[in-house]
C-alpha cells in the first residue's frame, strides 16, 4: 500500500525537523508543571494507554519517544522492565531525573534502534508518529525489535488540522508542534499493514467537547472506568476525540 500514509504538511527539509524536535524535546514540561485541566486530561490518556497495552510483570517493553517519562513510569508500576527512548540527550536526562524508577533510558533515533531483533514484548509510540518524516520506515524498525506476537500501541492526534506558525527556533513558517501528518483510522491501518503489522483494535480518547466544559478536571477523582464510559459515549455521539489509539501485533 505504498503512498497510503496520511496527508502531510508543507515542510522544510527533514534535517530541520530533526533539529526542531531535539530542541522541543528539551523544553518538555515536568507533568507537575502542567495546568490542572491539561494534567488531568493527560493522566487519563496515559492510564487508558497503559490499560490498552496491558504490560505485565516480567515483560520487556519500550516507550519510544518517551518525552517527559510519565508514561514509562506508569508502565513500570505494572512490573514490566521498561526502556524509555528519545532523541534528545537533554530531554532523556530530564526524564531520568523525574522518573528514576524506570529501568533504562536510551538516546536513540526511531529509524535506527540500538536493540537486537525480536527483543521486546511490547512497545508504545505515544504522540510520536505524527512527527516523523517516514512513518512506515519507523514502523518497520519497530517490527524488527518486537518479538513475534509482540504488541505495538500507537496514539496520535485524531484528524488533526495542521496549522503553520512562526517557529521560535528558526523564525520560519513551520507546522504547529512539528506535526507533519494527520491521521485517521484508515491511515494508521494502511501504514501498519505496509510495515507488516496487524491491527487488533482502535480506541478514541479525550473527547474535545467534554474538555471544553472542564470534564477532565472535575472528574479527576472518579474511578477510571467511570471516566472511560463517559468519554466513550461522548466520542460515539459527537465523534470529536482528541486522540486515536491503535493496538497492533507483529504476526507470528
Amino acid at each position: 500500500m505504498a503512498g497510503s500514509v496520511p496527508r502531510r504538511a508543507a515542510t522544510a527539509a527533514p534535517a530541520d525537523y530533526l533539529t526542531h524536535y531535539r530542541l522541543d524535546a528539551e523544553a518538555i514540561l515536568d507533568p507537575r508543571d502542567l495546568e490542572p485541566q491539561q494534567r488531568a486530561s493527560e493522566a487519563r490518556r496515559i492510564e487508558a494507554l497503559v490499560r490498552m497495552l496491558a504490560p505485565s510483570a516480567g515483560e520487556r517493553m519500550m516507550d519510544l519517544g518517551c518525552g517527559s517519562g510519565w508514561l514509562a513510569a506508569r508502565c513500570r508500576r505494572t512490573g514490566a522492565e521498561v526502556h524509555a527512548v528519545d532523541l534528545s540527550p537533554r530531554g532523556v536526562a530530564a526524564a531520568r531525573r523525574r522518573f528514576p524508577e524506570v529501568d533504562r533510558f536510551h538516546v536513540a533515533d526511531v529509524y535506527r534502534l540500538p536493540f537486537q531483533p525480536a527483543s521486546f514484548d511490547a512497545l508504545v509510540l505515544s504522540e510520536v508518529l505524527e512527527h516523523l518524516t517516514e512513518p512506515v520506515q519507523a514502523l518497520v524498525e519497530v517490527r524488527r525489535v518486537l518479538l513475534p506476537g509482540g504488541r505495538l500501541l500507537i496514539c496520535v492526534p485524531y484528524r488533526e488540522r495542521i496549522l503553520q506558525h512562526l517557529c521560535i527556533h528558526c523564525n520560519r513558517l513551520t507546522p504547529a508542534n512539528a506535526h507533519l501528518h494527520s491521521f485517521a483510522e484508515a491511515d494508521l491501518a494502511a501504514a501498519l499493514e505496509e510495515a507488516g503489522l496487524r491491527v487488533r483494535r482502535f480506541a478514541f480518547l479525550a473527547n474535545k467537547a467534554l474538555a471544553l466544559v472542564g470534564f477532565p478536571r472535575w472528574s479527576r477523582s472518579w474511578p477510571h472506568g467511570c471516566w472511560q464510559l463517559c468519554d466513550r459515549l461522548a466520542n460515539r455521539l459527537l465523534r470529536k476525540p482528541a486522540f486515536v489509539a491503535v493496538l497492533a501485533v507483529r504476526p507470528d
